[in-house]
């Protein structure tokens, strides 16, 4: 009686190609998301640019005031700008800002007021400035 041994037979191993194309079809899956949600966006952002600047006082009411007219250009994509204004004078600081909407290409003016003394334009100089950001 002979006795045989027999050799089990040789395990298979998962192919490591089918490993490889997962592996490559899930960094591509997260950087085409990765694209869509930071990389268009920012891209197609609002680029607002100031086109107008000017300065104006007087009384409104029983107030004086000094007025800041700013018009902004949208060069991008539409959403949400942020234009702000700020006076500076007589020892004082004053900022303003308004969130407005635009779409590509759109021009919009805008007017911002700042109570001031009286007194304090009489011996001292104002100055003012503007600028905008998308939001």
């Amino acid at each position: 009686m002979s006795h045989q041994t027999s050799t089990p037979p040789p395990e298979e191993k998962p192919s490591k190609t089918a490993l490889k194309f997962g592996a490559i079809f899930l960094v591509s899956l997260l950087f085409g998301f990765f694209v869509v949600a930071y990389v268009i966006p920012i891209m197609n952002r609002p680029k607002p640019d100031i086109t107008l600047l000017d300065g104006s006082d007087g009384f409104q009411g029983f107030n004086y005031v000094v007025y800041v007219d700013v018009g902004v250009k949208n060069h991008g994509g539409e959403g949400w700008v942020r234009v702000y204004a700020e006076l500076r004078g007589g020892g004082r600081y004053e900022e303003k800002s308004s969130r407005i909407y635009m779409a590509s290409g759109q021009t919009k003016q805008m007017r911002f007021a700042f109570d001031v003394d009286w007194w304090d334009t009489l011996f001292s100089s104002m100055s003012y400035r503007a600028w905008a950001v998308a939001d």
